[in-house]
């Protein structure tokens, strides 16, 4: 088996970081005020050519030309990593540099509109920034540390620290570990200040009654004609919003119920051997067939494989070689039948406690909250309240068609025995149907009102954007400095 390349995957990773956006809007040349090179080459904080001043936004905020650079020889990495042609030609070299460029002007227009406005970040929104950034750093220092521990390193806290040293090196980082760290703190605090910008400037942006009376229209017309012909996307997007609230489901077709389940996994994989006796077992089927290889096995077994067995002579005569043939295949056969016992005995002894526990009187939703291993429910919790959804006359694509047929004998409230499927236990309950046609207007009224007013506020942002960005008064862009890049 390939052995995974932490090196290669956190080289990519850390070289991701580099780029703090993806591709925005281009430049607009016309609507931009340009400088020459030597006003740049005077703005420089120093005379190499990667600390020329490309771009300055205020009176602040610079973006030199290595930084145009770098992101430029990231974008090009990127295209030939998914077999896409890189610019050759200069009308699309400097398409490349104006996406560039435009995303790295949005961050820092961003940053100077925030200071100009005095926003300033809650110490609450300091330490989420920080967590972020010690979480990142965890992530890496846990990657290279498996590293260093598959390298067999005497000192694994020090060659932990040389290897994220060789990928900051390799990614061309100008700083040590400890510089990364404070790299992306400061990005981590950006960020904030933007979302604390956005959410200044949006503030006051709210949604019409007619635009929540046209979006509910539209939006009913729309899932009504979808959801009919396409059941399926009901229980997506209904379960969806029941997950993150972010938008309203206001039609449903007929024939969903809702369904708890309880369901119950082995705890470890498999071994090994079991995975080997089942391909050989498979080998022997596919030579002799396995309907004869179980009736030869099942007179081998009836006849105490004794050879001087009439019975066992009239067996094997049918298949060459059957004496030895019935020895391998029972032999095997039973060896790996043991070793998938004790592969899914646990997870049996499972279900049938909490199958048990439902026998005692326990209500569906405490067994299932102490016994249930699905992370939907886990993750969501109020799907255990209100269970999940089931197309009970159709196959919808999620559920196991046993699944189904056994909801279909349930009553409302009524549990199903222990159904295993593969190595998975299942038990379910049949929590009852649900309402079909379309949801009334002032049951999803507040929650259409959030959805239309985060749209508006989305537009009113990119429209704020768009002037920022536009406004030569704040963006002064050094063309002589960049226009070489890529060429």
């Amino acid at each position: 088996m390939m052995k995974f390349n932490w090196k290669h995957a956190l080289a990519v990773l850390l070289a991701a970081v580099l780029m703090l956006s993806v591709m925005g809007c281009s430049l607009k040349d016309d609507e931009s005020a340009t400088a020459t090179s030597s006003d740049a080459s005077a703005a420089a904080d120093t005379d190499d050519d990667r600390d020329q001043i490309a771009v300055k936004v205020g009176d602040d905020y610079t973006i030199t030309k290595g930084e145009i650079a770098d992101q430029y020889d990231y974008m090009v990495q990127m295209y030939s990593y998914y077999g896409m042609g890189t610019p050759t030609d200069d009308a699309d070299i400097e398409s490349l540099q104006d996406s560039i460029i435009a995303s790295l002007v949005s961050d820092k227009i961003q940053l100077y509109e925030a200071n100009l406005l005095g926003i300033v970040l809650t110490d609450d929104e300091l330490a989420a920034a920080e967590a972020l950034a010690e979480e990142e750093m965890q992530y890496y220092m846990d990657s290279f540390q498996a590293e260093a521990e598959d390298e067999g390193a005497d000192d694994v806290e020090s060659r932990t620290l040389e290897i994220f040293q060789e990928q900051l090196d390799a990614a061309e980082m100008d700083m040590d570990v400890e510089g990364f760290r404070a790299y992306l703190l400061e990005e981590y605090t950006n960020e904030a200040l933007k979302a604390a910008l956005e959410e200044y400037v949006t503030k006051d942006i709210t949604a019409t009654d007619d635009e929540i009376q046209d979006y509910y229209a539209e939006n009913l017309a729309s899932q009504e004609e979808d959801y009919t012909a396409t059941p399926a996307n009901y229980l997506t997007d209904a379960e969806a919003y029941q997950m993150d609230g972010s938008s309203p489901v206001l039609y449903a077709p007929e024939g969903y119920v809702r369904v708890r389940s309880i369901s119950i996994s082995p705890a470890d994989e498999i071994s090994d051997d079991y995975t080997t006796l089942q391909s050989d077992l498979e080998t022997l089927a596919a030579e002799y067939g396995e309907a004869a290889l179980e009736a030869l096995a099942e007179k081998y077994t009836e006849a105490g494989a004794d050879p001087a067995s009439t019975q066992l002579d009239i067996a094997i005569s049918e298949i060459d070689g059957g004496e030895a043939l019935a020895s391998e295949y029972v032999q095997k056969k039973a060896e790996a039948d043991a070793l998938y016992e004790e592969y899914i005995k646990d997870a049996r002894a499972k279900a049938e406690e909490a199958y048990a526990a439902l026998e005692s009187g326990t209500a569906f939703t405490d067994v299932l909250t102490q016994y249930g291993e699905d992370d939907m429910y886990i993750s969501y919790p109020s799907f255990v309240e209100t269970g999940l959804l089931m197309l009970a006359d159709g196959d919808d694509g999620t559920w196991d068609s046993q699944l189904v047929a056994a909801v279909g004998l349930l009553k409302d409230g009524q549990y199903s025995g222990i159904i295993q499927i593969d190595d998975v236990f299942y038990i379910l309950q049949l929590v009852g149907d649900e309402p079909s046609g379309a949801t009334a207007l002032s049951d999803v009224y507040d929650a259409i009102q959030a959805v239309v007013t985060e749209d508006n506020a989305d537009d009113y942002w990119s429209e704020m954007l768009e002037s920022w960005e536009n406004d030569t008064s704040i963006t002064t862009y050094y063309e002589d400095v960049y226009r070489d890049i890529g060429k």
